[in-house]
């Protein structure tokens, strides 16, 4: 395993780019890469950061390079010279499942899609119980870790996959929902089959070992009351359908749908606890009825903004799909309920979860009733419904499930990322930028000053004759005069310096760039950032991205940094259209002002 640290290597950070971006640290050519942690600091303050390192041949002996991404979202400057650090190679524990916080106003539909396509499987995340500052980046958006499920494992490097689920929790605060709760009040849903002993009597308090399907939902529902009356924000409204054969609305008593929060009236409130003890089960379950009224009710009075969503409780229902003959309590559908949902959820913009009570297991355990297709519970149809719904995967079970459900529904929204985690795009190759960064690290590394000053200098002499010459041709007029340049060049250039300040005003001065504009910006930043630039070697050195500790080493140095900006300022005015022949005849008072050439002329 793969292990450096502050004792043996240098720290760097450099533009992002190809193999080094992201979460992807570089490490010199003949290391050992892999998954694993930097750690950044010491003891009980130490920052873990989960990086993936990789073997680059452009980085130097003794350093580790990292992103300028990665080192603002941590805080790392651009060199840790003062904080012990390492990086250790750890093989990650696979993360089954997450749950996200919705960090936005934007539509969690948007973005559940964004996570499926952000290329996450293979991220790399430090977990710590109980911490409350995990994030997961997403195209750049922090997202907060809310739930993390890794096969037990508390701490340490854990890696996403194509298989992890991954959930979005939309708080009630951040995203208005109209929600209609379907509740299956058939015969069926008087089968006590629930365990009270098993699942859930703190939240229950049954003294009854099993508890009745339609008792479980109402007890659901209370707890889901309780909750929302927690939280007010964003308008998220309800009502609540019972439905059999037909369909009635039970709250509100008026009909609509009315906001349930902590700022409702106390009447709504009681209105909707007599409605859902007024349930009582009877009859046959027509869900394909009771989906058309719900989407009906979701049209009329859904707020314009507000998410539409159905939930359907019930214990389920045999069922076939259209053209065949149904069975059990299904016999009274009037549409095909799979293609009405989809329909719903294609054209409408509804989506539907499903909530399945009890289990065919459960149903067996309690041993009480005789078998019979009206009473086992039946999830096929729910999980047809979700499937094309664009809800969860169903849910199903006993009083836990009900309770984990409807309690969650009162603070907010989940939704489940339907398609699988995408794989990142493979690394694209180095920008010049991040290139001309890591050369500076050998430079930096070069004891002979004079000959690497003589060697730079006759660059930026070719640079600079080749930005004007562009310029020339793309403008009509050069960047600098040739007088100048050769001063700048035999002068500040050509000599060893003993003082920074004098070379650094020197050389500022010969190259000014007074107009600002894409072609010019980053060679225009770099000397206005010199010209204000304390002469301090730390200083220096954070600007130029390498050590300077001596006079001769921060003149090169700069003189590197300042041929790299002037390489890059050539190529973009080389691709560029030439003048007209009109421009060519413009006033020369016109150009000097910077109005239209973007420079300034000195003569």
């Amino acid at each position: 395993m793969t292990s450096v640290d502050s004792r043996s290597c240098t720290l760097v950070v450099v533009p992002a780019s190809g193999p080094i971006a992201g979460n992807r640290i570089g490490l010199p050519t003949g290391s050992s890469g892999g998954a694993g942690v930097l750690r950044l600091g010491t003891g009980h303050d130490a920052v873990n950061i989960g990086v993936q390192a990789i073997e680059v041949p452009e980085v130097p002996a003794d350093y580790v390079a990292v992103a300028e991404d990665l080192a603002a979202d941590w805080d790392i400057g651009t060199f840790v010279d003062d904080q012990a650090w390492q990086f250790e190679q750890v093989r990650p524990h696979r993360v089954r499942r997450i749950v996200l916080e919705l960090p936005t106003e934007r539509e969690p539909a948007d973005v559940t899609r964004d996570i499926a396509h952000a290329g996450l499987a293979g991220t790399l995340l430090w977990t710590v119980p109980d911490t409350t500052d995990l994030f997961l980046s997403v195209n750049g958006v922090p997202h907060r870790v809310l739930e993390i499920d890794v096969d037990g494992q508390q701490t340490g490097l854990v890696s996403l996959s194509q298989e992890t689920a991954v959930e979005l929790y939309a708080s009630s605060v951040r995203a208005g929902v109209d929600v209609v709760v379907l509740a299956d009040i058939s015969n069926s849903m008087t089968v006590d089959d629930l365990p009270v002993d098993v699942e859930g009597p703190r939240l229950f308090g049954s003294r009854n070992k099993w508890i009745t399907r339609i008792d479980a939902l109402k007890q659901a529902l209370q707890e889901m009351l309780d909750i929302r009356l927690q939280v007010s924000g964003r308008v998220s409204r309800l009502a609540l359908l019972e439905f059999n054969q037909s369909v009635r609305q039970k709250f509100p008593r008026g009909g609509g749908m009315a906001q349930l929060d902590g700022s409702s009236p106390d009447e709504l409130v009681t209105d909707f606890r007599h409605a859902i003890a007024l349930l009582r089960p009877e009859g046959a379950t027509d869900i394909g009825n009771a989906l058309h009224e719900a989407a009906n009710l979701l049209y009329q009075h859904g707020r314009p903004g507000n998410e539409k969503l159905i939930v359907l409780v019930s214990d389920g229902a045999n069922w076939t799909p259209s053209g065949e003959q149904g069975t059990g309590e299904i016999v009274h559908t009037v549409k095909e309920p799979v293609s009405l949902v989809a329909h719903l959820h294609r054209d409408v913009g509804i989506r539907l979860h499903a909530i399945g009570i009890s289990t065919a297991e459960l149903f067996h355990r309690r041993g009480k009733y005789q078998p019979s297709e009206a009473i086992v519970p039946n999830h096929t149809l729910l999980e047809e419904l979700v499937k094309v719904g664009g809800g969860d995967p169903t849910t199903v079970g006993g009083l836990d499930v009900l309770a984990e459900y409807f309690t969650g529904l009162g603070g907010g929204i989940t939704h489940r990322v339907s398609e699988r985690l995408s794989e990142p795009s493979p690394p694209g190759p180095m920008a010049d930028r991040t290139r001309a960064a890591l050369t500076r690290l050998h430079v930096a590394g070069t004891a002979d000053w004079d000959k690497r000053r003589d060697e730079l200098r006759s660059l930026i002499a070719d640079h600079a004759k080749g930005c004007n010459d562009q310029a020339n041709r793309a403008y009509g007029r050069p960047l600098w005069s040739y007088l100048h340049l050769h001063q700048l060049l035999t002068r500040e250039l050509g000599q060893p310096t003993e003082n920074l300040k004098t070379f650094i005003g020197g050389l500022t001065r010969g190259l000014h760039v007074a107009q600002g504009g894409p072609p010019f910006d980053a060679l225009r930043g770099l000397l206005e950032q010199l010209a204000t630039a304390d002469a301090e070697y730390a200083a220096l050195g954070h600007l130029v991205g390498a050590v300077v500790d001596s006079p001769p080493s921060g003149q090169v140095l700069i003189m590197q940094r300042v041929n790299d900006e002037l390489l890059e300022l050539h190529n973009t005015l080389a691709a560029m259209p030439a003048v007209s022949e009109a421009n060519n005849h413009m006033e020369d008072d016109t150009i000097t002002r910077g109005t239209k050439s973007g420079f300034i002329y000195r003569d």
